[in-house]
């Protein structure tokens, strides 16, 4: 068995990152949707001027501190991960002393084989361009005399051109970019550079004050190379690196120069979100850390290679790389507390496999987001993917299709995902994401494991599994299967707990008390056998499902961390991050109540009622409460977040200053979000309770109309007949349920009103109630219907309404599944303690000649009467991964 000490599974919770939440005006942003075209225009001229810059005392390449919780040591040998590991010596045939001699040194027209050296020292402000034609036995190189002994500010900007080019060793700091991008491989009248490296180069806080748009790196010609590099504190948007596919007018992407870019062993850290959010918000986009190629040009192929790099705090947006181009390999990359997936944008035939993505508490967290066809995508290991309310990020996603061919989504169909693992994750796999016009199709869905699902594991599950696919051997489990009553079980997947433990570096792996794991024999087309597993190992002849196969030997391949990449003759300095965690304590309750004062709350370990990792707290009635104190640093932003279930307050009091999010989910945990400033205070209470003024429901009797007219007819009492309307049932629904009420005429003699209603006991008088319900017709024509109470159980009105489903769609009311849009009517209940509510259909058209009775159908769905006050006494809530961060503003 690799990695043969285990340690119990609720040590995870210390090896993943404790605490921290953030601060989102939107906490549950939507999904992002990509605008039409990019901001990928041409840069904005050459570097002009010669900025002196001399030697200013000693250089910087030590660390400035190192993230919490990460070992000092590399996880693998420097030197190991693959074959190309290693860096040029440097052997200068020229030294300067300052960068304005280095500026004079340089052009595009230098010698094969020399190495124009920058002596040791600090300086400021550097803008070169300089390339020539070089050869791989002698390239044309401008690098550091020592690498890692020189440092860069002011403003800073490099172009290269020609052939065999190569920039090394120079560490940029704390300065701005002199044009739109800081490095491109363009130059000398827009030439691109091909065969050129930049190399052990490292881009540390650079463009902090500006607001405008540009590129770290932006990689222009075919088979250049960025590799053992450090890029940390991009706070600006656009990507930080760049593959361009630039395409001039006329002429067609699979016609242009492949690209053949390599991108290794490089550290990307601390991307935060723009303008000092802790969190990206739903329109935050061209914020990616790597992106290859853009949308217009996605049908040409890159044959790009995205692999051994580190990223951690990658949070901009939802897409910590984005491929939007052919044929590229995204391999043996590890990404952690970091925003969104590794996502197939655009671009067909991506290799994805051996990639280790680890959510640590991070609360929009994804995994892997597939698009378009012939994808393979193997050996991923991804870990607590968090984000929670989208269609559009989980742990595996296989997104719907718009039928675009441009900058929409394209269909997904034949992509091979096979021997991946998904542990401790919230839509762990989604087989329609983004609810599209098109599902995917032609899957083969092979031998992948998905350990301690949380919530459905299956989700997007309405339409069923993909069409005309191969789905074989695969291991699921978690607190349901799938987020659809009419997906229950699918033949190839068993439904079974795999009893994982964590490693040593908190992966999940096999234990001796896992059931049989082998995979299964099935077809898989064209797509090539999986012959290695997740630590570069060969697997067996009889291998198991999942990226491991615990055949024993030592990995060759696995979870990177910061040592494991980067420069090889120096460690730069690191970045204080952006937005930076506090240490909650126990933040997920993986060790019980330790670090906790609880009152009239207890550590909650059944199933059913947790959140994730097999616990969470339960506070019940109103002197309940858990709570924490943490420590803050004076006139500071904050932002506090937790999953929470029940009638729940999320809460921090700041120095006497309570600052609070409510929020009322009585079936499924949602985020809240706190934000504020410490003012003087140096220390806070976060704590969660019960909410002391809540949205409590009446009881309706099958209030979501499912299987009518059957049991629903207990509750319901039905108007209806010959001349009248029919009240009868529908297989739509607006909560992905099994039906409605559907109201229709049989033909133009009947001009009634057909009615559904419900009398309702114990309502508290004197009290203001909301009567909510979904509606939707299907046909053309103008029908409503009203919604309404009467008085007691009497046909007296006491507050009505004409629903009209054209203006709730003019009004983007809510949005349930199947188009319904929900009404509200609030009304008194004065004196009244009894009330009938009902819903009524209007026959506002006639159908003149007798035909076609449909188009009076008009349905209502998910009725609820609601109203604000204290909760019961027996009232609970529940809080699960408290997270707390710092960051630079509470702006919107």
């Amino acid at each position: 068995m690799k990695f043969k000490s285990l340690v119990a599974l609720f040590l995870l919770g210390l090896l993943t990152a404790c605490g921290g939440g953030s601060s989102n005006p939107d906490p549950d942003p939507d999904p992002i949707e990509e605008p039409e075209g990019e901001p990928e225009g041409e840069p904005e001229g050459e570097p002009e001027g010669e900025p002196e810059g001399e030697p200013e005392g000693e250089p910087e390449g030590e660390p400035e501190g190192e993230p919490e919780g990460e070992p000092q040591e590399s996880n693998f040998p420097r030197g190991s991960l693959g074959d190309n590991d290693t860096v040029p010596d440097v052997v200068c045939t020229q030294t300067v002393n300052s960068t304005s001699e280095l500026e004079d040194a340089v052009s595009y027209e230098m010698t094969p084989g020399t190495t124009l050296c920058l002596a040791d020292g600090n300086y400021t402000n550097l803008e070169i361009q300089f390339g020539g034609i070089g050869t791989e036995a002698n390239p044309i190189t401008v690098a550091a005399a020592n690498p890692g002994m020189v440092t860069i500010g002011g403003e800073v900007g490099i172009r290269m051109s020609g052939e065999y080019v190569v920039l090394q060793g120079l560490i940029f700091k704390d300065g701005e970019s002199a044009s739109s991008d800081l490095i491109q491989t363009r130059g000398n009248s827009n030439a691109p550079c091909n065969n050129c490296r930049i190399t052990e180069i490292a881009i540390i806080d650079f463009d902090q004050n500006s607001d405008s748009s540009g590129k770290w790196v932006h990689i222009y010609g075919a088979h250049n190379r960025v590799d053992h590099s450090w890029f940390s504190g991009k706070t600006t948007r656009g990507a930080l690196l760049v593959v361009d596919r630039y395409i001039e007018d006329g002429v067609d992407p699979l016609d242009a120069e492949i690209d053949y870019a390599q991108i290794d062993h490089n550290y990307f850290g601390d991307r935060p979100p723009v303008d000092g959010k802790a969190y990206a918000s739903s329109g935050d986009n061209e914020y990616e850390g790597i992106r290859i190629g853009t949308s217009d040009s996605h049908t040409g192929d890159s044959f790009s290679v995205i692999e051994h790099n580190y990223f951690e705090r990658i949070q901009g947006e939802a897409e910590v790389i984005s491929n939007k181009s052919g044929n590229n390999r995204i391999e043996h990359n590890t990404v952690r507390n970091s925003y969104g997936s590794i996502t197939t944008r655009h671009g067909s035939s991506a290799t994805i496999t051996n990639n280790f993505i680890i959510g640590d508490g991070h609360p929009y967290a994804g995994g892997l987001r597939i698009i378009d066809d012939g994808h393979t995508v193997t050996n991923n290991y991804i870990q607590g993917a968090r984000y929670l309310a989208t269609t559009h990020h989980g742990g595996i996603v296989l997104m719907g299709s718009d039928g675009s061919t441009t900058n929409g989504y394209q269909q997904l169909t034949n992509v091979l995902v096979a021997h991946n693992t998904v542990v401790d994750s919230v839509n762990s796999l989604n087989v329609d994401g983004g609810q599209k016009s098109t599902n995917p199709n032609n899957v083969y869905l092979v031998n992948n494991i998905i350990a301690n699902g949380i919530g459905p594991v299956i989700t997007e599950a309405a339409d069923g599994m993909p069409g005309s696919s191969v789905i074989a051997g695969n291991i699921f489990y978690g607190q349901s299967f799938s987020d659809s009553s009419s997906l229950t079980s699918v033949d190839g997947i068993t439904w079974l707990d795999v009893a994982f433990a964590a490693d040593m570096q908190g992966v999940m792996r096999a234990t001796g008390s896992s059931p049989d794991l082998t995979a299964a024999a099935a077809d898989t087309g064209d797509f090539a056998a999986v012959t290695l597993d997740m630590d570069g190992l060969a697997r067996a002849a009889t291998t198991q499902a999942g990226a491991d196969d615990d055949i024993g030997g030592n990995p060759v391949r696995g979870i990177l961390n910061s040592y494991d990449v980067g420069p090889i003759s120096y460690r730069p300095p690191m970045t204080t991050p952006h937005v930076a965690e506090v240490d909650v304590a126990n933040y997920a309750f993986d060790e019980g109540a330790a670090g906790w004062t609880l009152v009239d709350a207890v550590v909650n370990t059944n199933a059913a009622e947790v959140f994730a990792r097999g616990a969470s707290v339960e506070v019940t009635g109103a002197n309940g409460r858990a709570s924490q104190v943490v420590s803050l640093t004076a006139n500071t932003n904050y932002t506090l977040t937790a999953f929470v279930k029940g009638t729940a307050t999320l809460a921090a009091d700041v120095g006497g200053t309570v600052y609070r999010s409510d929020v009322n989910s009585s079936l499924e945990y949602k985020l809240a979000t706190v934000s504020f400033n410490s003012g003087d205070a140096t220390s806070a209470t976060i704590y969660g309770e019960v909410d002391d003024f809540v949205l409590n429901y009446a009881p309706i009797g099958e209030a979501s109309l499912d299987g009518f007219p059957g049991a629903d007819t207990t509750f319901w009492s039905v108007y209806e007949g010959a001349g009248i309307g029919q009240v009868q049932g529908s297989d739509n629904s607006a909560a992905g349920a099994d039906g409605s009420v559907k109201f229709k005429l049989e033909d133009a003699t009947e001009v009634g009103t057909p009615r559904i209603s419900q009398v309702l006991t114990g309502l508290e008088l004197n009290t203001d109630y909301t009567l909510s319900m979904y509606a939707l017709y299907k046909k053309s024509a103008d029908v409503t219907v009203t919604m309404g109470a009467f008085v007691g159980e009497t046909d007296t009105v006491l507050a009505s309404k004409v629903v009209d489903f054209e203006d709730l769609v003019a009004a983007n009311a809510p949005k349930g599944d199947d188009s319904f849009r929900q009404d509200t009517l609030t009304f008194n209940t004065g004196s009244n303690s009894t009330i009938t509510i009902f819903a009524e259909y209007n026959a506002n058209t006639i159908i003149a000649d007798g035909g076609d009775a449909g188009d009076t159908e008009f349905r209502v769905d998910e009725f609820a009467l609601t109203y604000e006050g204290a909760p019961a006494a027996d009232a609970k809530a529940y809080f699960d991964e408290f997270r707390l961060v710092s960051h630079a503003s509470l702006a919107d």
